[in-house]
């Protein structure tokens, strides 16, 4: 017997995206409104596919979607397919002369989903198909859908509102005023299919079906900040996405905070921690673009000035380089430029908001005087940094207990002062601290059961580490190739922005073959059906794989963050 559960062939219309997004390219989508433009500007979260005609063009030119097509890859691709076809054969209830294959090749247009802020305690979800290439198909789905749902207890009705029949399904009600615990309301209008948990959510979709944005959320002023950073004039992306943390955290605290003391407190202590000021956030993912294989942006809306919680995420602009002691056989290099002053004064407005006046200042004080040797974190070690920090990965030597090797680097102010305290650590009484020494550089070592720390000060720098091999490198320094001489640092460098807040460069193939490893040792749960044995070696396709590069910088209105790769080279 197949089981149904309704609108169960909403989800599965959502999946089969991904998989047609290898198949071939269609035709041209039709001219209709961005669904933005019909939702109500109460949206918590929204996510996208503009047009799943172009994600099916775009995805097959990138490395992902020469890894899907890879013929190394083609058995284990045959077996997913199959499994889909059996699921959708399995869970929905096909109307006559359609097939899962058909749904394989269904030619849709926009997909969205969207969470709208809470109303009444129910928290409204949304979700909208533009099938107008595939209007009788998506409508003999959705009316089998209701139909299966009737059969298992759901009581259907409609309501006629804004020249448009609404499908209601209800299941169970509240004994207290007779509503319904559980509603789904389904819409099919010139092709376009929607369906929500609320009546009313549907409702004011309808009220805005013309596309007209007075209300909407495609007005929504974030939204428009968010777009103009992350959008391309002229080419949607292959996904979209939107979230109001704070608004959504909001909305829930405001209606519990007539009933509920502890809601209103917070509600009240959201703005003196800082939080309102931080408006929403969203960003693009897209494949093929020309210039990079796949390129996501995401910007950030932070209205100024900042403090508190703000305050301790801040990163002003810097010509950020990775030092010539880096070497280059590293797996990523990171690097950001925190502003730590800024970070704890926030840090002070917020802990001062829970103890009272002065008291982080006491609180760090007091601790000071239980470490030996006495280490003051504001005097010692904040006004004792730059702010420039940098991450180093790399592979762990094949005898070492470590999935891999970290380095983290802290540019200092005074280098001296610093190597002075690492001596204290060996030299205490007492102390667990072991040393070794690297040239004249002495680093203390710290053994745990399955690691150890290193510590040490070169390169008027700071560097932390779990592997001698990369903390030696990078104190010797002037062997062997070194990062920013290297072709692919040059290349991928080209196109950032000389002043930025967060650098990075990575070579994920390490990284990408311990969790692929994982993988086909059967180390991640997949459903019943899929052969993970069926993946090649990972030496096989790990070319597929290139390089990327990130950066970070403020904005006029917040941040934003953009990760890019190139195309490979033919």
């Amino acid at each position: 017997m197949k089981i149904q559960h309704a609108f169960r062939v909403v989800a599965v219309l959502s999946t089969l995206v991904l998989f047609q997004a290898v198949a071939s390219s269609v035709a041209t989508a039709d001219e209709a409104p961005a669904f933005s433009r019909r939702l109500p500007d109460s949206v918590a979260a929204h996510v996208a596919i503009p047009d799943v005609r172009a994600l099916r063009e775009r995805l097959p030119n990138s490395s992902w979607g020469r890894l899907l097509s890879d013929p190394l890859v083609a058995d284990f691709r045959n077996n997913l397919l199959g499994q889909l076809r059996t699921f959708i054969d399995s869970t929905v209830q096909l109307p006559d002369g359609v097939s899962a294959e058909d749904l394989l090749n269904l030619d849709v247009g926009e997909i969205t989903l969207t969470v709208l802020k809470p109303v009444g305690g129910n928290l409204p979800v949304v979700f909208s198909m533009n099938a107008a290439e595939s209007a009788d198909m998506i409508s003999s789905l959705v009316q089998e859908s209701i139909d299966a749902s009737v059969k298992q207890s759901w009581t259907r009705s409609s309501i006629e509102y804004a020249e448009t029949s609404i499908t209601v399904l209800t299941r169970g009600t509240d004994s207290g005023d007779g509503s319904s615990d559980d509603v789904r309301a389904v819409v099919l209008r010139d092709g376009h299919v929607v369906a929500s948990n609320s009546v009313d959510a549907v409702k004011q979709v309808l009220d805005r079906w013309s596309g007209s944005v007075q209300g909407a959320f495609a007005a929504n002023p974030t939204l428009g900040k968010v777009q103009r950073v992350t959008m391309k004039p002229g080419r949607e992306p292959a996904l979209f996405w939107y979230l109001d943390p704070v608004g959504a955290t909001i909305s829930i605290l405001s209606q519990g905070a007539a009933s509920n003391p502890t809601a209103g407190l917070a509600l009240e202590r959201l703005p003196k921690l800082g939080l309102t000021s931080f408006e929403g956030v969203g960003g693009t993912i897209d494949f093929a673009t020309g210039a990079h294989d796949t390129v996501t942006k995401v910007a950030g809306v932070v209205r100024q000035p900042v403090t508190a919680a703000m305050a301790m995420v801040q990163f002003p602009p810097s010509e950020l380089t990775p030092p010539a002691w880096v070497p280059n056989d590293v797996d990523s290099c990171m690097m950001l430029n925190w502003d730590a002053q800024s970070a704890y004064l926030g840090a002070e407005v917020m802990a001062d908001e829970f103890l009272g006046p002065g008291g982080l200042a006491n609180a760090l004080e007091g601790l000071s005087t239980k470490t030996d040797p006495p280490i003051h974190i504001k005097k010692d070690i904040v006004d004792g940094i730059t702010g420039e920090l940098m991450i180093l990965q790399g592979k762990s030597p094949a005898n070492s207990d470590n999935k891999s090797s970290t380095l983290l680097a802290i540019s200092l102010k005074d280098s001296e002062k610093f190597a002075g305290i690492v001596r204290q650590l060996i030299d205490q009484p007492g102390s667990k601290a072991g040393s070794r020494t690297v040239g004249a550089t002495t680093v203390a070592v710290f053994d745990g059961k399955k690691s150890s720390t290193h510590l040490a000060v070169a390169h008027s720098t700071l560097l932390v580490s779990n592997d001698t091999v990369l903390l030696d490198d990078a104190i010797n320094g002037s062997g062997g190739d070194h990062l920013v001489e290297s072709a692919h640092y040059r290349q991928l460098s080209a196109g950032i922005p000389a002043d930025r807040s967060l650098f990075s460069i990575q070579r994920p193939v390490n990284q990408l073959e311990v969790a692929y490893g994982i993988l086909k040792q059967g180390g991640v749960a997949v459903p019943d059906g899929i052969d993970l044995k069926l993946l090649p070696t990972f030496d096989r396709i790990q070319h597929h794989f290139l390089p990327t590069a990130t950066w970070a910088a403020p904005t006029t209105d917040g941040f934003q963050y953009v990760s890019f790769s190139l195309p490979p080279s033919e």
